[in-house]
């Protein structure tokens, strides 16, 4: 009788609320009624302040980042990019993979204000430095300290990525972020590390099978179903998601165990310059679905908004993360991803997206 009531006396709040309940609106990849984050969030922070064994041991950060506009890099990408490949995926040197949009600043400011307790934040760069200042807990680290030269250069992530475990002074337990990838509110250690020293596994509601079944085979999707195929062989199990795209809790421990399971496998895709369909996400995929299936992380939440700053739909992302900054119940992070450059576009994307970064951590 209520919902009669209340389809007489308001209509168009009736079947708002009927189709919000029949279609929860979610911006994060693991499938979060929008209208119920502030309470999700809530509850886990209450869980992080009563874990009575907090984790005293040190924990970095690690972003890998280019500069697109870097002369030199750009010379030795044409090289290889117009003389040296055949049968290249195009997303693999699309452009958008490269762009540079002055964000990185705002990256690590986010980790700075927001997770203060950050040992050390590692800048892994292909003898590139930004154009501004870095705190003393910035720490730029050269593919030459960590890659072999033979790879180089490479303009592969995932031979990049391939490669973290080789910092020096890295702690064992570390974070890895992209540099699209942003904190949107102050997180303690316990979000990425418990006190029993469980690391998180922020899972993506995506499924493997499904994406494939799409028929759109991009270098990721190709690099973690190979992935999938060497997790079945040594736990005899059939992994279906990927991750969220934000940080990814990860232990260099299991790095090195990654190339001594799978050496043959790895050494086998570091020559690929760019991305090829025999790439393997260690990062991403391998390394963190190998703690997982060990037992050394367990499944968490967390509330990531990921969507493309050259579409349309970015003005709705800004516009709700700076309305959630004011209520106050902002998600954890958010990926401002930039891909696919061909994509039509009458407004000034990279404008957009410093104006909302200024604008969001002012």
């Amino acid at each position: 009788m209520s919902k009669l009531s209340k389809l007489l006396s308001n209509p168009g709040l009736f079947f708002r609320d009927y189709f919000i309940n029949r279609y929860p609106l979610s911006l994060d990849e693991q499938g979060h009624d929008v209208f119920n984050e502030g309470i999700l969030v809530a509850s886990d922070f209450k869980i992080y302040n009563i874990d009575v064994n907090q984790n005293t041991d040190d924990v970095d950060v690690v972003i890998t980042w280019v500069n697109n506009e870097d002369q030199n890099w750009q010379k030795k990408l044409n090289y290889y990019k117009n003389d040296k490949i055949k049968d290249i995926n195009p997303l693999s040197i699309d452009n958008a993979r490269f762009e540079n949009h002055g964000e990185l600043y705002y990256v690590i400011k986010s980790i700075e204000l927001y997770m203060p307790w950050v040992k050390t934040i590692f800048l892994v760069t292909d003898n590139q430095i930004p154009h501004f200042s870095l705190s003393n807990k910035v720490v730029i680290i050269d593919h030459r300290q960590i890659i072999d030269e033979k790879y180089l250069p490479t303009f592969n992530s995932h031979v990049i990525e391939a490669h973290l475990h080789n910092i020096p002074e890295l702690s064992e337990n570390f974070i890895y972020f992209n540099d699209d990838v942003f904190v949107a509110r102050a997180l303690p250690k316990t979000h990425f590390l418990s006190g029993n020293n469980l690391s998180s596994l922020f899972l993506n509601r995506k499924n493997l099978d499904e994406m494939l079944k799409k028929g759109v085979k991009t270098p990721t999707l190709l690099a973690s179903l190979n992935c999938r195929e060497l997790l079945l062989k040594k736990y005899n199990k059939k992994i279906s998601n990927p991750l969220v795209h934000t940080y990814v809790p990860l232990k260099k421990s299991y790095f090195k165990l990654a190339w001594s399971l799978f050496r043959n496998e790895i050494n086998n895709f570091l020559p690929n310059r760019f991305r090829y369909d025999n790439d393997l996400n260690l990062a991403t995929f391998l390394v963190p679905w190998m703690m997982y299936l060990d037992g050394k992380s367990k499944l968490s939440r967390d509330i990531c908004y990921h969507f493309n700053i050259r579409s349309a739909s970015s003005f709705s992302h800004y516009h709700m993360l700076n309305t959630r900054k004011n209520e106050n119940i902002l998600p954890h992070s958010f990926c401002a991803n930039d891909f696919i450059s061909n994509i039509q576009n009458p407004f000034d994307y990279k404008a957009n997206l410093m104006a909302f970064l200024k604008k969001f951590y002012s």
